[in-house]
């Protein structure tokens, strides 16, 4: 005796629809990372900003806005050499649209920042000349008001405090296989 056996067709796509395999991100919950931007950046930048407590941009890595409303976690990696008695080397993370610190208060790109040492990262203090570095940074960009498809762009910055000589920072310094990284994710709120 045979046995007549059917079934219905099955699609993939419908079932895993179905279980909520394809959530919008607008569906999804607050605090999920639902865009990633990754940026190198390997040339040789010489940073000899007269003065004390300045920061010059090294480089500009950007994300495009999923959403809007986000909060966006930067993290950035630089690596460089200081030389002629720097006495303190630090990096700073700004947003470009309001030239916002979102690492540390009350700086300002360029200019000096009198009696205000938050900058201060490595080597300060330290009597030797000249030294390599590495130096990671973590910020939160809690700036909200970024609209869905908006580039948004950080400027990852050097800066070196010094008094006295020729005093400079190499970023990604030559003749090495240098180089600094950022990544960035944007966080649904």
């Amino acid at each position: 005796m045979a046995v007549r056996i059917s079934k219905p067709a099955f699609n993939i796509r419908d079932k895993l629809t179905e279980i909520g395999a394809n959530i919008a991100t607008s569906q999804m919950p607050s605090g999920t990372i639902i865009n990633t931007a990754y940026s190198e950046f390997n040339t040789e930048v010489t940073i000899t900003t007269a003065g004390q407590r300045k920061y010059s941009t090294v480089w500009t890595p950007h994300i495009n806005a999923r959403e809007s409303g986000s909060d966006f976690l930067v993290m950035a990696h630089i690596q460089g050499y200081v030389y002629s008695s720097t006495n303190g080397v630090n990096m700073g993370i700004q947003r470009v649209v309001d030239d916002a610190w979102i690492t540390i208060s009350n700086e300002v790109k360029n200019a000096d920042a009198d009696n205000d040492d938050q900058w201060m990262g490595l080597y300060h203090g330290d009597s030797g000349d000249d030294w390599s570095f590495n130096i990671n940074r973590f910020a939160m960009d809690t700036y909200r008001t970024y609209k869905a498809g908006q580039k948004i762009l950080y400027d990852i910055g050097c800066g070196f405090w010094a008094d006295s000589g020729s005093p400079a920072v190499k970023v990604n310094y030559g003749g090495y296989s240098a180089q600094s990284v950022a990544f960035i994710m944007e966080i649904k709120q």
